[in-house]
């Protein structure tokens, strides 16, 4: 099934309407947020302050993408908030591209922790690091302070913990400095991305520590600030990975190129870039992130967290088939709490059939992410990207779009 579109007016009322009746055929469900009901005023509270008003960003439709993941299984049809021209068809595309290629395939570990069954086993992320500084009473007693440390860290832990009925406190990991100790808290929080959990559990394990460590510590800073900088010793989000094998004869006809074009190109990105300072090793999965994220309801500052170190890979197999593979490590969202609880965004939610599933989500997401990498470094590696974004940029079609670039 493709979503419906107009050669003559691909933004008619009567297009839109088409397209909307053929969503609710394929997900069996209504939408009459993202058709334009208005929110009710309640709706954003805990959200926004001094509200007056949203502003609309469009959503575009892009699918079906079949995924082969453990929460997220089957073809999906996905929102992408955005005013970029070209991005959604272009994710379009690529999405086709992999469906045809028999889908894509998803990992999304999870950690086993101590008195799981089994021993610890720890993948970086899936969990989220929020990092707290106690001052000292004197820098001489970092010592002794560390051994207070050690030896209360089952009272800490349960002080944090006490806090939530979801996260849990994986780990305590000290840094010195003189009389500052920064102690980076490290948490499960279960379908929440977490951050306000987060955030009242070191409070009490804070709190905690200065009544408890007699004297040793006479002040705290809850906030670092680095919740929404890229910190690379820190657990934050999900960790997911998505790869697909397009077939070469798909290549060349779909995207009119060669498996060994985009891993030349692909190169060239990332190491010509790392010369001058770029350090994500990726093409724009910024752009997956920054759309889905705003139709979903997830913080959009989290965007330059969660693809800072996300990385593609476009291996070319010995028949000209090409491996596609993304990684993203710190893929920080969650389907409860913030900006999910919208209405037109948990319509996007539950379009994905991802209310209350943050692993599928996460799983959606890598798929999306791959499917954007595929169709540009396509696009750039047959000569069509500025003719795409000419036409589709700037609304233009045809021979006019020549014209007027």
């Amino acid at each position: 099934m493709k979503i419906p579109r107009s050669k003559e007016d691909d933004y008619s009322q009567a297009i839109i309407a088409q397209r909307h009746g053929w969503l609710e055929t394929f997900t069996g469900q209504h939408f009459p947020y993202l058709q334009g009901r208005p929110y009710e005023p309640g709706s954003v509270l805990g959200t926004c302050e001094n509200y007056v008003g949203t502003v609309g960003v469009p959503v575009g439709l892009a699918g079906p993408l079949a995924i082969h993941g453990s929460r997220a299984q089957g073809e999906f049809v996905v929102p992408m908030a955005t005013t970029e021209g070209a991005l959604v068809a272009s994710f379009s595309r690529g999405m086709s591209i992999i469906t045809e290629s028999g889908g894509c395939h998803v990992l999304s570990p999870g950690n086993v922790l101590p008195g799981e069954t089994g021993q610890p086993y720890r993948v970086l992320g899936d969990a989220l690091t929020k990092i707290s500084a106690v001052v000292l009473r004197d820098a001489a007693e970092a010592g002794r302070f560390d051994g207070w440390l050690r030896e209360h860290l089952p009272q800490i832990v349960a002080a944090a913990n006490a806090t939530s009925r979801f996260a849990r406190l994986l780990e305590v990991s000290p840094l010195f400095h003189g009389d500052l100790v920064g102690l980076a808290f490290t948490y499960s929080t279960d379908q929440a991305m977490g951050l306000n959990m987060a955030t009242k559990a070191n409070e009490a394990a804070c709190r905690y520590i200065l009544a408890h460590s007699g004297g040793l510590a006479i002040d705290y800073f809850n906030t670092l600030g680095g919740d929404k900088r890229f910190v690379p010793d820190q657990a934050k989000g999900r960790y997911v990975s998505a790869s697909v094998r397009i077939p070469a004869q798909l290549l060349q006809q779909r995207l009119r190129t060669t498996a060994h074009r985009m891993r030349r190109f692909l190169g060239a990105c990332n190491i010509l870039l790392a010369q001058r300072g770029a350090t994500a090793p990726n093409i724009h999965i910024a752009n997956a992130l920054t759309a889905m994220f705003i139709a979903c309801g997830q913080d959009p500052a989290f965007v330059t967290v969660s693809f800072k170190n996300a990385s593609t890979t476009f291996e070319p197999q010995s028949n000209g088939d090409l491996l596609a593979s993304v990684t993203l490590p710190n893929l920080l969202l969650g389907t409860v709490g913030g900006g999910v609880k919208l209405p037109g965004q948990q319509e996007c939610l539950r379009m994905l059939g991802c209310e209350d599933d943050v692993i599928k989500l996460a799983e959606i997401i890598a798929a999306v992410a791959l499917a954007g990498e595929v169709s540009v470094a396509g696009a750039v590696t047959a000569g069509e990207f500025t003719h795409a974004h000419t036409v589709l940029g700037r609304g233009l079609h045809g021979d006019n779009a020549e014209r007027k670039a």
